[in-house]
């Protein structure tokens, strides 16, 4: 066997390894920090072994270290774009449960988050937690290892170029977490703006009444309701906005191309 031709496949496996590997770091679920770094070494290792006979290696030209050390990189970059936008739709959950944090009086309320490491509010968690479930339910982790998959089809191996619509494509994608997070809290969050609202005009009709402590529990009650009678909502949208999330990366994917 030709020694060179050897080392040159070794560096082709390694470049799949750190383009998957660096999707798993980036991916919801799977990159938590909860999970051991060598877990997900491992893992990337052994999607790499099951997709390495469907992947052209690295072309020649790349076999010198700086060529090699700068298509490592890209490859980072890449795996890296598919797990960050995987994990937009579930930034922007969190931020829907800071709003309703927010507006019900449970802003104070905070734990603390291993995946982040930060201290989030309680119901933030809550949404986060039950996003995961129905994302893990519906194979949101199987279509990632797919858009890998598909990435070596349509980026190879060493060949990663930006077009030039990538990067104001991945903007918007971006500001789209706010939007996201409002369609969550839409429910909640008008609700206790019209009773805020309510309670506004019994203040100026009862001004010996305490409108405070009566709306108090009152917003937390409503609040509590809406998120219960709500859950199924929250389901169906969240199933509706990853299937949005997917075309995305599907796009973005192709925005890598050469």
């Amino acid at each position: 066997m030709n020694p060179e031709f050897t080392w040159f496949q070794y560096q082709s496996i390694l470049l799949i390894v750190i383009r998957i590997t660096a999707m798993i770091a980036a991916a919801p679920f799977l990159g938590d920090k909860r999970i051991p770094v060598i877990a997900k070494v491992g893992l990337g290792c052994f999607a790499a072994l099951i997709m390495l006979p469907l992947i052209e290696f690295l072309p020649s030209s790349h076999k010198t270290a700086p060529g090699f050390i700068y298509a490592a990189l890209r490859e980072g970059m890449v795996g890296l774009s598919i797990g960050f936008l995987a994990k937009l739709l579930f930034v922007g959950v969190q931020f829907s449960g800071q709003f309703v944090s927010l507006q019900m009086g449970f802003a104070m309320a905070q734990l603390f988050n291993p995946a982040t490491e930060n201290n989030v509010p309680v119901l933030g968690e809550f949404y986060y937690i039950v996003a995961i479930l129905i994302y893990l339910a519906i194979g949101g982790h199987g279509f990632l290892f797919d858009a890998i998959a598909q990435s070596f089809t349509v980026v190879p191996l060493g060949e990663l170029a930006f077009q030039d619509e990538f990067f104001r494509v991945f903007t918007e994608l971006t500001s789209e977490v706010f939007v996201i997070a409002l369609k969550i809290a839409a429910p909640v969050f008008v609700s206790i703006l019209i009773i805020d609202l309510s309670l506004g005009l019994v203040a100026r009709l009862v001004p010996q009444m305490n409108v405070f402590i009566f709306g108090f529990p009152l917003k937390i009650s409503v609040g509590i309701l809406i998120i219960a009678v709500g859950l199924p909502i929250f389901g169906t949208l969240f199933i509706a906005i990853y299937e949005s999330s997917k075309a995305n990366i599907v796009t973005m994917i192709q925005l890598m191309a050469p």
